[in-house]
């Protein structure tokens, strides 16, 4: 086989995994969190009881979770098919980038959602933990700029 071949299976199989995850996060996201016509496991808890709609929600955020993780691992597959062995960016850069994007979606809810529009908070009933979210959101970013700024420093030296 030759290399073209195993990299366009390498995309195919990077893309199915980032699809299959994809597909699970929609059906969570429309079907269960917003029409609430299903839970994972509506079928062992009574969902139109309250201690059976939360221990349904929490295990749909809980599957919801464990899909963005296959999307992660899909999506890694994918940059590593695709960037080749030439490593024209760097994992480091790739991940930075992500963080960076958390970060700047957690700083902006924070400020925004919690303090200037104040639709909800952190934790229901409290305002305690709004402050602390923030500062982590500000550590999360500083922690993506960090990874570009070494990502682009160790090619700047290695004169890629």
């Amino acid at each position: 086989m030759n290399s073209g071949t195993d990299r366009g299976q390498q995309v195919l199989l990077s893309g199915g995994t980032i699809g299959f995850g994809f597909g699970a996060v929609v059906d969570v996201v429309i079907f269960h969190l917003v029409f609430q016509t299903h839970h994972l496991l509506s079928g062992f808890y009574d969902p139109y009881s309250y201690d059976g709609l939360r221990t349904n929600v929490m295990f749909d955020g809980l599957f919801l979770a464990a899909m963005l993780g296959v999307m992660g691992l899909g999506f890694a597959f994918f940059w590593r098919t695709v960037n080749g062995v030439d490593q024209r960016f760097s994992s480091r850069h790739f991940l930075g980038s992500i963080i960076v994007g958390m970060g700047i979606f957690n700083v902006l809810d924070g400020v925004f959602s919690h303090y200037v529009l104040d639709l909800h908070n952190v934790v229901h009933g409290t305002e305690a933990w709004n402050l602390p979210w923030l500062v982590v959101s500000v550590v999360l970013l500083a922690v993506g700029l960090v990874l570009l700024w070494s990502a682009d420093g160790c090619r700047a030296t290695s004169g890629h």
